[in-house]
């Protein structure tokens, strides 16, 4: 008979196998599920590092957007940037990988392995199972063979017992017989503890045979199934994977074929002229100096009587290189903006250089910049005014309920929002006007401009009203002593002069865009069916008569300030008469009415202001018109007839 201890150990040992397979599956999961996390860590590090290449993409594409316009025209910072939106792609494609190693892999990874597990422990489920029953019957075989050992044993006692009360001669027969049958009895129990135990026998081993040859095996597949699935999987995450990779690297090679295209477009000799050409264009040629003829110095004592008569023209040609050399143009230009010197003076230190008043850059530079300064005061004014409808509401719902605060408290934070949403309006529009003027002198319309005639209906300038200290009328007026007529009437129209200026600038930026096209000189069409638009007619400003601006007068030459001793009559200047084209509306004081077909008598030409001084033949009345609303006649001046 086999010893129970032994039996235990052979089962024992013939469960460890079992415990093996199960441990190696357990493994191959875990390794699964380890290629899972490692995927899911590195599509983290590809979204980190797209989103830090992204970034430095933007932030150096922000950095070229905010160069001048030479720069935005050359072909390396065109190659740049178009370099940096393929980087741009590069890193989108990057996250792309990220975004597909998690939904793609990650999730696989999670959905196989818990699969796995269940199948996994479904098999050690049956194995315990199996193992307890097989257990049962050797137990049960165990405790049979104990039984049978014990009634071995006291059947064997009672026959030794027997057989010495048999050779003992003493005993009575009784006693003996007595012997015997207990003798007897505990055989029969031996014998049937015996069957009992062959029996237990009998089912342990078959139960034992059909564990090793049919229950086990079967485990062993169903195990044998779940680790080459788990590997099949292995191999399918690492294939996911490498197509994952396969594609970005597709991508990336196609951005980096386009990059080299681009660098290959770089043109350095392309760049360098155009750069040449911009400053070049930027550079303007000074007129040349005029030669200045004082006349035969033996001449000087004819020349004597007339110093008195000289000092004039001289002061006034002084008085004219003078302002030409000041930087008065900085003061004309702030007041066409609508701002006063002392504000500006005040603000110095915390305004920097606007970019519509510097003239070192080409023209359309200046354009950019004044659109980049529109929009910015507009991101202004929209904040502004956001702001106080936000205070609005908040004070309001103070109002509602005085609990949640003071309503007063917000007052004067509306006020101060009031006052910068009116001066941010002002300056946009101001400077929409002077865009406009800029505009139409970079597109090569004719503008109005601070001396001389460049446009049919302009109005006088300021120069041009100084330079006309010559005129008839003046000298008509004064014609009893020369040197002081043009010393008074300077001393005398200066204020009125600058007054009118300064109101001819407000009606100049609160006035519509101006209709430029007009007719330049008599071949206009007929009188007949012609008409001036209302929108010209209102936007005709008034000459600043005879006046000047801040002692702005042109530099003219000596024939132009020719003064006489006696007023001109009428045979010193041919009469010419002329026809009016257009209708025109009396808008100051010094102007007068016309309409289409009125004749007229030219009293001062035009010279070069675009006014002219005519009376009308009907009633008489005298005033100055334009003078492209003309048509001569007869002996038509030179500054009419362009």
């Amino acid at each position: 008979m086999i010893p129970v201890s032994r039996l235990f150990t052979v089962q024992k040992l013939m469960q460890d196998p079992s415990n093996a397979l199960l441990s190696y599956t357990q493994k191959g999961i875990d390794f699964f599920e380890k290629m899972g996390q490692f995927s899911k860590e590195r599509a983290a590090i590809e979204e980190d590092y797209s989103t830090k290449l992204k970034n430095l993409a933007r932030k150096y594409a922000k950095k070229s957007e905010e160069e001048d316009e030479i720069l935005k025209n050359v072909s390396y910072v065109n190659a740049f940037n178009l370099y940096l939106q393929q980087l741009d792609q590069i890193a989108a494609k990057h996250h792309s990988t990220a975004e597909s190693l998690r939904e793609d892999v990650n999730t696989y990874v999670s959905s196989k392995t818990c699969q796995l597990r269940s199948s996994r422990k479904n098999a050690i489920g049956d194995l315990k199972t199996i193992n307890e029953r097989l257990e049962e019957h050797i137990n049960e075989m165990c405790k049979s063979g104990k039984a049978y050992v014990k009634s071995f044993k006291e059947a064997e006692s009672a026959y030794q017992k027997f057989y010495k009360a048999d050779k003992n001669l003493e005993i009575s027969r009784l006693e003996l017989e007595k012997a015997r049958t207990h003798a007897n009895t505990r055989t029969e129990a031996c014998e049937k503890t015996k069957s009992e135990y062959s029996q237990s026998v009998t089912s342990a081993n078959s139960e034992q045979k059909k564990y090793h040859e049919e229950l086990l095996p079967v485990l062993f597949s169903r195990l044998k199934a779940v680790d080459k699935e788990c590997i099949a999987d292995m191999s399918q995450v690492l294939q996911k994977m490498l197509t994952v990779d396969e594609m970005q690297a597709e991508s990336i090679a196609n951005c980096r074929l386009t990059m080299q295209t681009i660098v290959d477009r770089i043109d350095p000799e392309g760049d360098a002229q155009q750069v040449l050409e911009s400053v070049e264009a930027t550079i303007e040629k000074p007129f040349p100096f005029e030669l200045e003829d004082l006349g035969d110095p033996k001449d000087c004592e004819s020349r004597a009587n007339e110093s008195i008569e000289s000092k004039p023209r001289v002061e006034i040609a002084a008085s004219s290189y003078h302002i030409l050399k000041s930087p008065s143009k900085k003061r004309i230009i702030r007041n066409l903006l609508g701002m006063k010197e002392k504000e500006n003076d005040a603000k110095k230190a915390e305004s920097t250089k606007e970019p519509y008043t510097d003239k070192d850059k080409p023209p359309h530079v200046r354009l950019s910049c004044l659109r980049s300064k529109i929009r910015g005061m507009e991101k202004q004014l929209e904040q502004a005014v956001q702001g106080r409808e936000g205070l609005t509401r908040l004070q309001k719902a103070y109002y509602e309920n005085p609990q949640h605060g003071n309503p007063s408290a917000c007052t004067g934070e509306l006020i101060v929002y009031a006052k910068k949403i009116e001066t941010l309006n002002t300056n946009i529009q101001n400077l929409k006007e002077f865009y406009t003027l800029l505009e139409m002198s970079v597109d090569g319309t004719p503008e109005r401009s601070f001396g001389g005639r460049d446009t049919p209906d302009t109005t006088r300038s300021f120069s041009g009203g100084s330079a006309n200290l010559s005129s008839s009328k003046t000298l008509d007026d004064n014609s009893g002593d020369p040197s002081s007529s043009c010393t008074s009437t300077l001393a005398a129209t200066s204020s009125f002069g600058e007054e009118t200026a300064k109101k001819m600038l407000r009606h100049f930026l609160n006035s519509p865009k101006r209709l430029i096209s007009s007719p330049k000189s008599a071949k206009s069409p007929s009188v007949s069916g012609m008409s001036t638009p209302t929108r010209r007619k209102k936007d005709i400003s008034s000459p600043v008569l005879r006046s000047s601006f801040s002692g702005a007068i042109r530099k003219m030459s000596a024939p132009s300030v020719e003064i006489t001793s006696s007023p001109p009559t009428s045979s010193d200047a041919p009469i010419i008469s002329a026809v009016a084209a257009f209708e025109f509306e009396k808008t100051t004081p010094e102007t007068m009415s016309i309409s289409v077909g009125d004749e007229l008598i030219t009293l001062e030409p035009d010279t070069g202001d675009g006014w002219t001084r005519a009376k009308k033949i009907k009633n008489q009345e005298v005033g100055f018109v334009p003078t492209a609303y003309l048509q001569f006649t007869a002996d038509a001046p030179a500054s009419a007839s362009l």
